[in-house]
Formats: structure tokens, sequence, C-alpha cells
């Protein structure tokens, strides 16, 4: 059981609440439970975060915020994420620093979610650096849909001068 493991593991009550409350509502959608498999998921990604160089703080921290981060694919998804991430230029404190506060990165789909928005951040004439030290500055931004909200807002700070 991944609570078990997760509690032997240092996670507090308060974390392991925050994890079961997101799975209640997700449970629906991965089969009708939100029960990781400990050595094929949780093991894996905590592993792998503390590898990347992630505190054991920061892990515990990336998983009580996203735990979904147990249901998508290690190899494709979230290393992905973090390689991606890297590539912007970010170093590996950047990128613990982002995945702590922001850990929904790591759920995102480089092709479909994140490379589109460095496109379009990169239509203002900014580089890589610019757009890595942008997204270590403020991690939401990743979250955002660019035809929703990045478009309209842009608009509006334009009009205002």
């Amino acid at each position: 059981m991944a609570e078990a493991y997760l509690s032997a593991s240092g996670f507090s009550d308060a974390e392991l609440r925050k994890i079961k409350a997101w799975g209640a509502p997700e449970a629906v959608r991965y089969g009708g439970k939100f029960d990781p498999d400990v050595e094929t998921r949780v093991k894996p990604v905590m592993s792998w975060l503390a590898d990347i160089g992630l505190t054991t703080l920061q892990v515990r921290c990336v998983v009580s915020k996203c735990p979904m981060v147990f249901q998508v694919s290690l190899q494709q998804i979230v290393q992905p994420a973090v390689k991606w991430l890297k590539h912007l230029g970010m170093d590996d404190g950047q990128v613990a620093k982002l995945l702590a506060s922001f850990p929904g990165v790591l759920t995102r789909s480089v092709e479909r979610t994140l490379e589109p928005k460095v496109k379009w951040l990169k239509g203002f004439g900014l580089d890589d650096q610019q757009v890595a030290k942008i997204y270590a500055s403020f991690p939401q931004l990743l979250s955002y849909s660019i035809e929703e909200k990045l478009k309209p807002t842009s608009q509006w700070l334009k009009e205002l001068g």
C-alpha cells in the first residue's frame, strides 16, 4: 500500500491527508481507487526525484502537491519534462526549486503543453535563457492556457501602454 510506504518514508499525517484528498476525486479516473503500486510507481519516482538533486523535503513537497506524478509515465512524461527544463538553461537548483513550488510541470507533455508556451514567449523576442528565467521565477505560467490566459493578458498589457 502506497500510504504505508509514504508514511514510513517520513511523510507527515498532514501530507498524507493532502495526498488522500487529491486521490478521492481522482480515483474515478484511475479505476476506482488511488493506490499506486509501490514497487513500480512510488519507489521509482521518489528515487528518481532524489537522484536529480531534490532534497527529502522537496520530494515530499512534490508528491504531496502533485500525487498524479505516480499516475503518469516516469519515462515518457516526468523525465522528459525535467530534461526539457534543463535544456532551456535551468540548473539543478532552479529545477529543484521549480518542482517543489510547481510540481504539476511533471505531469505535462513537453510537446503538447510545455513547448508551445516557449514558442509563444519567444514570439516576444525572448531566448531560451530568458524563458527559463521567467519559468524559474513564475512556474505557474507553465499551467496557463495560451488562448484563455496568456494572450488576453498580453493584449491587456499592450492596451495599457
